[in-house]
């Protein structure tokens, strides 16, 4: 990952630079060929082409990918300012300088969000929060760099010469954006050799994407609230400034040192503060910074309707608009799926960003026509109208994004490339297996005891009458086979002989026959059972085992025990409690516990020493058919069942099957499904959980040696059939 990111500041340096010098150059050149009236006439020409091209732009990204589309884009783009500037002194200079101001706005717009639309592809949101912000605080320094040369080339040389400049800048884009390109692909076949093609083209219309996608709307909501609030503060900015300066060259000095500070201050927060604000806030609360602030800054313009606050205001905009937002907005289409990335993104940054420059002009041409002091105050407040809708737009997107998180995980699990029928099995395999409840059988009485200990016998008169008395008896006879018989053929437990069946939990030898019966009465017999679970005095060997029992249960009695022995102090009681709370809440949800006691009950966990967390251990052995549902043959051997109790916990209040898919991915060598996994979990936990937050990075960094994505796949079949098999076994060998 970090071979790539050098080449990819690289063209955001240069591009950014492009566009800042391009600004300059498209103004000037116009308005030196042209009457300014005929300026707002260019402007909305500008910006109708823009929305065609950014329409088409989202066929061509669908047909070619931004892999092979982009830097042929700059290469293109270069070679056409070369060409424009053969005609600088031609009979068609005019349309040459129309030519120009069309292709700086137009086709500088689609390059910029195809380039973003590639990096999209390459990063997933994890690593993409600790590079987004270098990257695009590399191009806000190109932006200082390129309006230095724009102003250099004004001073000591003809006008249209800035012309070759923009041609170097995108030329070198291209060829750089070639090694962005290879480095992305040497990445991903190092790391997951199956990982999804990126030269495989995907079609798919945009406005089908936009009318299905309540995280897609948002986004668009989001871009042309933002935009429209930038446009109507800009031009209370701009006209304040004129009535209040003046206009030439103060004017000009104003604005030049205006835009460089907030380039400059820009920059710091990109490299200083972006990576921080986005990893603790998260990316959707980032986000929400920037109307936050206009909504702020334009009520405090309209209770002091002084000039600085106005600068102030605008000024934060500007920085935060090119700092966290932009970072932050880009990492918000990471997880989307490639067919809907590569259609719906051209078509919101190109198309609803200018819809937003529209709205915005009309409405501050509309409150500007009335005139007076109401005109200003209109547009400011129209303005925190717009960002307080735009803070709710970013409340609603990091919902969805936590759902599309959830949906990205499911399908990357399952997104393989198969060409074998042994794959295709595979593929299907995985699908049914995420979908199926597993239902582990009762352990085998083959299995090896964890102790040898037996109750003593007890001597009863040789005839008893009373048959449950004589079932005591038998049961006490400290005789395994006897006892076994005995547990046969009862069909349900006396309550008289509750209190020996659970003492018999102890005895290795009976245990598969005593839960065997004790599952059959749970229901009458939960209450003792409960009881035994939670009083202090109760054999660790019976309180361990206990849990297998009231896991059969529907009493919420049974569910409020499990609850409570969660604090118990051994941590085999407590994990084994845990499983059986997961099976019954997949039964019944209506028993699921509020989030805010799993979550206290995981920091308790997490509270003890790195020794302690690596070093927990079951005494009983664990049955192949007895495996947790988040494990599979091949994670078995290597999960701490520290991890494994603690993604027990979260199931119990989140989605099982993105939460099953996250805790595979920490012990996979696939770099984006990983990253989704960080991602998901990071913005699900509470910030009370950073600890389990940051130590996430650690667990899975190790891949699984010698095997690729494919051949682990092949190896874990077999122990998927045969989760689905056990899904189909009775009720009464489930756990």
């Amino acid at each position: 990952m970090r071979s790539l990111v050098p080449f990819a500041m690289v063209v955001s340096c240069l591009m950014l630079a492009h566009q800042v010098a391009g600004k300059a150059a498209r103004d000037a050149l116009f308005l030196s060929q042209f009457s300014s009236s005929y300026f707002p006439m260019m402007v909305m020409a500008g910006s109708a082409i823009s929305i065609v091209g950014g329409l088409l732009n989202s066929r061509i990204l669908q047909a070619l990918t931004p892999a092979r589309m982009v830097p042929w884009a700059f290469l293109a783009s270069g070679v056409l300012h070369i060409a424009e500037w053969t005609l600088r002194d031609s009979a068609y200079r005019s349309a040459m300088v129309v030519v120009v101001y069309i292709h700086l706005v137009g086709l500088g717009a689609i390059v910029l969000s195809s380039f973003w639309s590639l990096l999209n592809e390459c990063f997933d949101p994890r690593t993409g929060k600790q590079y987004f912000g270098r990257i695009a605080g590399i191009g806000t320094f190109g932006g200082i760099l390129g309006g230095l040369a724009a102003e250099r080339f004004a001073v000591l040389l003809p006008e249209t010469t800035i012309l070759l400049f923009l041609a170097a800048m995108h030329l070198m884009c291209g060829c750089f954006c070639f090694l962005v390109v290879r480095k992305s692909r040497d990445l991903t076949f190092s790391e997951h050799p199956h990982h999804e093609n990126s030269d495989e083209p995907v079609t798919s219309a945009a406005w089908p994407i936009l009318h299905g996608s309540k995280y897609v709307q948002m986004l668009a909501a989001l871009v042309v609230l933002g935009t429209t609030c930038a446009a109507l503060l800009d031009i209370v900015f701009k006209t304040q400034a004129a009535a209040l300066i003046g206009r030439g060259d103060s004017l000009l000095r104003f604005f030049a040192i205006f835009y460089t500070v907030g380039q400059l201050l820009s920059f710091a927060v990109q490299v200083l503060v972006t990576r921080k604000w986005l990893e603790k806030l998260g990316l959707a609360r980032g986000v929400a910074s920037l109307p936050a602030v206009v909504a702020a800054g334009g009520l405090g313009s309209v209770i002091f309707p002084v000039f600085p606050v106005l600068v102030v205001t605008r000024a934060l905009e500007v920085i935060l608009r090119g700092s966290i937002y932009r970072a932050g907005y880009e990492l918000l289409y990471t997880p989307l799926p490639v067919q809907e990335k590569r259609a719906a993104k051209p078509v919101i940054d190109v198309v609803f960003d200018r819809m937003g420059d529209v709205l915005g002009g009309a409405a501050s041409q509309l409150f500007l026509s009335l005139g007076g002091a109401f005109a200003v105050k209109g547009i400011l407040l129209v303005t925190v109208g717009l960002a307080t809708i735009a803070m709710y737009v970013t409340r609603r997107l990091r919902k969805l994004y936590v759902r599309v998180l959830e949906d990205g995980l499911v399908t990357r699990a399952i997104q393989l490339e198969v060409n074998t029928t042994n794959e295709l099995m595979t593929r299907s395999v995985l699908l049914k297996s995420l979908s199926i409840k597993t239902t582990p059988a009762a352990p085998s009485p083959a299995s090896k005891p964890v102790s040898d200990k037996k109750l003593p016998a007890v001597t009863f008169p040789s005839t008893i009458s009373d048959p449950t008395l004589q079932e005591l008896l038998d049961l006490r006879s400290g005789n395994a086979e006897l006892v076994r018989r005995t547990l046969e053929k009862m069909e349900r437990l006396d309550a008289l002989l509750v209190p020996q069946a659970i003492i018999l939990l102890a005895w290795d030898e009976v245990v598969p026959d005593v839960l065997q019966l004790l599952r059959v009465s749970v229901n009458q017999v939960a209450g003792q059972l409960v009881d035994a679970l939670l009083d202090e005095n109760t054999e660790f060997a019976i309180k361990r085992r206990l849990p297998r029992a009231l896991v059969y249960s529907n009493d919420r009695r049974a569910v409020q025990g499990l609850m409570r022995a969660l604090e118990d102090s051994r941590f085999e009681v407590r994990f084994q409690c845990a499983r059986a709370l997961d099976v019954i809440i997949q039964e019944h949800p209506e028993y699921r516990p509020d989030k805010e006691t799993i979550f206290a009950i995981i920091e308790r966990e997490i509270s003890v020493s790195r020794g302690v967390w690596e070093g927990r251990r079951l005494l009983d052995s664990r049955q192949s058919t007895e495996q947790f549902l988040f494990l599979d043959s091949i994670l078995k051997e290597r999960t701490q069942l520290s991890w494994e109790h603690l993604f027990t916990l979260l199931a119990l209040i989140l989605p099982r099957e993105p939460l099953k898919v996250a805790f595979q991915a920490l012990h996979t060598d696939d770099r984006m499904l990983r990253g989704l996994a960080m991602e998901y979990l990071n913005s699900i936990l509470p910030p009370s959980l950073n600890r389990v937050q940051t130590i996430f990075e650690a667990v899975a960094t190790a891949p699984l040696e010698g095997k690729d994505l494919t051949t682990r796949l092949m190896d874990a079949q077999k122990s998927v059939s045969k989760k689905i098999v056990a899904s189909g076994v009775p009720s009464e060998d489930r756990f």
